[in-house]
Protein backbone atom coordinates (compact mmCIF):
# COMPACT_ATOMS: atom_id res chain seq x y z
CA UNK A 1 0.00 0.00 0.00
CA UNK A 2 1.54 3.25 -1.06
CA UNK A 3 1.74 6.06 1.62
CA UNK A 4 -0.76 9.11 1.06
CA UNK A 5 1.22 12.03 -0.99
CA UNK A 6 1.80 15.36 0.12
CA UNK A 7 2.36 18.52 -1.33
CA UNK A 8 3.03 21.72 1.21
CA UNK A 9 5.05 24.75 0.49
CA UNK A 10 5.79 26.38 4.23
CA UNK A 11 2.42 26.41 6.52
CA UNK A 12 0.16 24.93 3.68
CA UNK A 13 0.15 21.49 2.89
CA UNK A 14 -2.16 18.97 1.59
CA UNK A 15 -2.81 15.56 1.97
CA UNK A 16 -4.40 12.93 -0.60
CA UNK A 17 -6.67 10.39 1.03
CA UNK A 18 -8.82 7.21 -0.30
CA UNK A 19 -11.75 9.52 -0.03
CA UNK A 20 -10.68 13.31 0.02
CA UNK A 21 -8.16 15.62 0.31
CA UNK A 22 -7.17 17.20 3.40
CA UNK A 23 -5.26 20.84 3.61
CA UNK A 24 -4.13 22.50 6.33
CA UNK A 25 -3.29 26.50 6.84
CA UNK A 26 -2.27 27.42 9.81
CA UNK A 27 -4.84 26.22 12.51
CA UNK A 28 -7.38 25.74 9.56
CA UNK A 29 -7.94 22.38 8.48
CA UNK A 30 -10.43 21.93 5.38
CA UNK A 31 -11.80 18.55 4.02
CA UNK A 32 -12.49 18.12 0.29
CA UNK A 33 -14.48 15.08 -0.87
CA UNK A 34 -12.67 13.71 -3.97
CA UNK A 35 -16.38 13.10 -4.90
CA UNK A 36 -16.53 17.09 -5.19
CA UNK A 37 -13.49 17.65 -7.68
CA UNK A 38 -14.22 18.05 -11.43
CA UNK A 39 -10.89 18.11 -12.34
CA UNK A 40 -7.45 19.05 -11.43
CA UNK A 41 -5.08 21.70 -13.42
CA UNK A 42 -1.50 22.63 -12.94
CA UNK A 43 -1.06 26.65 -12.16
CA UNK A 44 2.74 27.14 -12.92
CA UNK A 45 5.09 24.66 -12.23
CA UNK A 46 4.75 24.42 -8.31
CA UNK A 47 0.93 24.53 -7.75
CA UNK A 48 -2.38 22.84 -8.53
CA UNK A 49 -6.13 24.31 -9.55
CA UNK A 50 -8.63 22.03 -8.11
CA UNK A 51 -11.97 22.57 -9.64
CA UNK A 52 -15.17 21.92 -7.64
CA UNK A 53 -17.84 20.46 -9.45
CA UNK A 54 -19.80 23.98 -8.65
CA UNK A 55 -17.37 25.80 -10.48
CA UNK A 56 -15.31 27.51 -7.12
CA UNK A 57 -11.71 26.60 -7.36
CA UNK A 58 -8.77 25.71 -4.65
CA UNK A 59 -5.25 26.73 -5.27
CA UNK A 60 -2.70 23.78 -3.82
CA UNK A 61 1.05 25.08 -3.59
CA UNK A 62 3.92 22.93 -3.91
CA UNK A 63 7.59 23.13 -2.84
CA UNK A 64 8.84 22.16 -6.21
CA UNK A 65 8.05 20.97 -9.52
CA UNK A 66 8.39 17.33 -9.05
CA UNK A 67 6.31 16.77 -6.09
CA UNK A 68 3.51 18.90 -7.77
CA UNK A 69 3.60 17.05 -10.35
CA UNK A 70 3.46 13.23 -8.78
CA UNK A 71 0.88 14.87 -6.54
CA UNK A 72 -1.30 15.74 -9.87
CA UNK A 73 -1.12 12.32 -11.03
CA UNK A 74 -2.17 10.81 -8.29
CA UNK A 75 -4.70 12.87 -7.63
CA UNK A 76 -6.14 12.69 -11.22
CA UNK A 77 -6.19 8.46 -10.74
CA UNK A 78 -7.28 8.70 -7.29
CA UNK A 79 -10.72 10.59 -8.84
CA UNK A 80 -14.26 8.78 -8.84
CA UNK A 81 -16.06 8.24 -11.45
CA UNK A 82 -19.38 9.56 -10.06
CA UNK A 83 -19.21 13.42 -8.87
CA UNK A 84 -21.43 15.00 -6.69
CA UNK A 85 -22.61 18.11 -8.02
CA UNK A 86 -22.53 20.09 -4.68
CA UNK A 87 -19.12 20.88 -5.16
CA UNK A 88 -18.69 23.28 -2.44
CA UNK A 89 -21.02 22.13 0.23
CA UNK A 90 -19.35 19.34 0.43
CA UNK A 91 -16.13 21.19 1.54
CA UNK A 92 -16.18 21.22 5.67
CA UNK A 93 -13.47 23.40 7.87
CA UNK A 94 -12.71 22.84 10.90
CA UNK A 95 -9.93 24.39 13.59
CA UNK A 96 -6.90 22.65 14.91
CA UNK A 97 -4.80 23.60 18.19
CA UNK A 98 -2.26 26.03 18.36
CA UNK A 99 0.80 25.52 15.81
CA UNK A 100 4.09 27.46 15.47
CA UNK A 101 4.71 28.73 12.41
CA UNK A 102 7.63 28.56 10.34
CA UNK A 103 8.16 32.74 9.99
CA UNK A 104 7.53 32.61 13.96
CA UNK A 105 10.32 29.74 14.02
CA UNK A 106 12.69 31.67 11.93
CA UNK A 107 11.70 35.14 13.42
CA UNK A 108 12.62 33.23 16.57
CA UNK A 109 16.13 31.71 15.51
CA UNK A 110 17.30 35.33 14.13
CA UNK A 111 16.41 36.79 17.73
CA UNK A 112 18.19 34.31 19.67
CA UNK A 113 21.16 35.01 17.13
CA UNK A 114 21.02 38.63 17.29
CA UNK A 115 21.05 38.07 21.07
CA UNK A 116 24.20 36.49 20.81
CA UNK A 117 26.15 38.32 18.69
CA UNK A 118 25.23 41.68 20.35
CA UNK A 119 26.09 39.69 23.82
CA UNK A 120 29.88 38.56 22.32
CA UNK A 121 29.94 42.34 20.70
CA UNK A 122 29.45 44.28 24.11
CA UNK A 123 31.55 42.14 26.14
CA UNK A 124 34.28 42.54 23.42
CA UNK A 125 34.06 46.36 23.79
CA UNK A 126 33.30 46.64 27.61
CA UNK A 127 35.65 43.99 28.58
CA UNK A 128 38.25 43.29 26.09
CA UNK A 129 38.90 40.61 22.99
CA UNK A 130 39.76 37.79 25.45
CA UNK A 131 36.60 37.82 27.35
CA UNK A 132 34.81 38.84 23.92
CA UNK A 133 36.05 35.35 22.92
CA UNK A 134 35.29 33.87 26.45
CA UNK A 135 32.05 34.64 25.55
CA UNK A 136 31.52 33.70 22.35
CA UNK A 137 33.05 29.98 23.27
CA UNK A 138 30.45 30.30 26.48
CA UNK A 139 27.67 30.68 24.36
CA UNK A 140 28.27 27.32 22.72
CA UNK A 141 28.90 25.60 25.32
CA UNK A 142 25.66 26.57 26.91
CA UNK A 143 23.92 26.14 23.54
CA UNK A 144 25.44 22.91 23.13
CA UNK A 145 25.44 21.55 26.90
CA UNK A 146 21.68 22.38 27.83
CA UNK A 147 19.83 20.47 25.58
CA UNK A 148 22.41 17.57 26.29
CA UNK A 149 21.86 17.83 30.19
CA UNK A 150 17.83 18.12 29.43
CA UNK A 151 18.19 14.70 27.34
CA UNK A 152 20.05 12.86 29.50
CA UNK A 153 17.57 14.01 32.41
CA UNK A 154 14.77 12.78 30.22
CA UNK A 155 16.38 9.77 29.48
CA UNK A 156 16.70 8.60 32.81
CA UNK A 157 13.23 9.82 33.94
CA UNK A 158 12.22 7.63 31.40
CA UNK A 159 14.21 5.03 32.28
CA UNK A 160 12.91 5.23 36.02
CA UNK A 161 9.07 5.12 34.86
CA UNK A 162 9.81 2.25 32.83
CA UNK A 163 11.49 0.54 36.16
CA UNK A 164 8.23 1.08 37.97
CA UNK A 165 5.62 -0.02 35.52
CA UNK A 166 6.64 -1.46 32.21
CA UNK A 167 5.99 -4.42 30.52
CA UNK A 168 8.88 -6.21 28.76
CA UNK A 169 8.23 -7.86 25.31
CA UNK A 170 9.81 -9.38 22.51
CA UNK A 171 10.15 -7.42 19.53
CA UNK A 172 10.30 -8.59 15.88
CA UNK A 173 12.71 -7.42 13.07
CA UNK A 174 10.74 -5.79 10.62
CA UNK A 175 11.00 -6.64 6.74
CA UNK A 176 10.08 -4.65 3.76
CA UNK A 177 7.93 -6.22 1.41
CA UNK A 178 10.72 -6.45 -1.30
CA UNK A 179 12.41 -9.03 1.52
CA UNK A 180 14.86 -6.37 2.95
CA UNK A 181 15.57 -6.38 6.60
CA UNK A 182 14.42 -2.82 8.45
CA UNK A 183 16.71 -1.09 11.00
CA UNK A 184 13.86 -0.91 12.83
CA UNK A 185 11.60 -3.81 15.61
CA UNK A 186 7.69 -3.96 15.58
CA UNK A 187 6.07 -5.37 18.66
CA UNK A 188 2.31 -5.54 20.01
CA UNK A 189 1.12 -4.39 23.35
CA UNK A 190 -1.39 -6.20 25.18
CA UNK A 191 -4.01 -4.70 24.01
CA UNK A 192 -3.02 -5.88 20.35
CA UNK A 193 -1.86 -2.35 18.81
CA UNK A 194 1.60 -2.39 17.11
CA UNK A 195 4.35 -0.08 17.76
CA UNK A 196 7.82 0.14 15.81
CA UNK A 197 11.10 1.38 18.13
CA UNK A 198 14.54 2.31 17.15
CA UNK A 199 16.22 1.02 19.64
CA UNK A 200 18.71 -1.87 18.97
CA UNK A 201 18.57 -0.72 15.00
CA UNK A 202 22.38 -1.90 14.83
CA UNK A 203 21.71 -5.24 16.11
CA UNK A 204 21.88 -8.14 14.48
CA UNK A 205 19.63 -10.67 15.79
CA UNK A 206 16.19 -11.13 14.90
CA UNK A 207 14.47 -10.41 17.86
CA UNK A 208 14.98 -7.98 21.10
CA UNK A 209 13.14 -7.64 24.19
CA UNK A 210 11.53 -3.95 24.80
CA UNK A 211 9.98 -2.95 27.52
CA UNK A 212 7.08 -0.19 27.34
CA UNK A 213 5.35 1.82 29.27
CA UNK A 214 2.23 0.06 30.46
CA UNK A 215 0.32 3.53 30.59
CA UNK A 216 1.87 5.17 27.79
CA UNK A 217 2.73 2.97 25.29
CA UNK A 218 4.71 4.97 23.33
CA UNK A 219 7.47 5.25 26.00
CA UNK A 220 9.95 2.14 24.94
CA UNK A 221 13.07 1.32 25.09
CA UNK A 222 15.50 -1.88 24.53
CA UNK A 223 16.42 -4.00 27.62
CA UNK A 224 19.69 -3.57 28.62
CA UNK A 225 22.06 -4.73 31.68
CA UNK A 226 21.50 -1.79 34.73
CA UNK A 227 24.96 -1.77 34.65
CA UNK A 228 25.30 -0.65 31.17
CA UNK A 229 22.37 1.99 31.65
CA UNK A 230 24.14 3.17 34.75
CA UNK A 231 27.41 3.95 32.90
CA UNK A 232 25.74 5.24 29.52
CA UNK A 233 23.93 7.88 31.35
CA UNK A 234 26.99 8.18 33.82
CA UNK A 235 28.99 9.24 31.02
CA UNK A 236 26.77 11.34 29.35
CA UNK A 237 24.99 13.27 31.84
CA UNK A 238 28.92 14.30 33.18
CA UNK A 239 29.74 15.23 29.81
CA UNK A 240 26.40 17.26 29.41
CA UNK A 241 27.40 19.17 32.67
CA UNK A 242 30.99 19.44 32.09
CA UNK A 243 29.99 21.45 28.55
CA UNK A 244 27.50 23.97 30.09
CA UNK A 245 29.42 24.54 33.49
CA UNK A 246 32.22 25.72 30.89
CA UNK A 247 29.55 27.50 28.82
CA UNK A 248 28.02 29.15 31.91
CA UNK A 249 31.11 30.05 33.07
CA UNK A 250 32.39 31.80 29.43
CA UNK A 251 29.41 33.69 29.24
CA UNK A 252 29.31 35.28 32.74
CA UNK A 253 33.40 35.33 33.76
CA UNK A 254 33.69 38.88 32.18
CA UNK A 255 30.85 39.65 34.70
CA UNK A 256 31.28 37.82 38.00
Amino acid sequence: MLSPQVLSKGDHYTVLRPDRLTTTEGRQITHIPLAAVQEVRPDGDKALLVVLTDGATRRLPGGNAYATSAFLTALTAALPEQRDPAGSALVTTEESGGIIKVWQVWTGGAAFLAACVAYVWWTGSAHGEVMGLAAFGGLFGVIIGGPCTLAVFLSIKNRVILRRRGITVAAARHYHPNGKRASWYKFTDTHGNEHSTGYGSNRLTEEIHVVYDAENTRLNAAVEPLFSTVLKHSFGGAVSLAILALGLWGVLAPYL
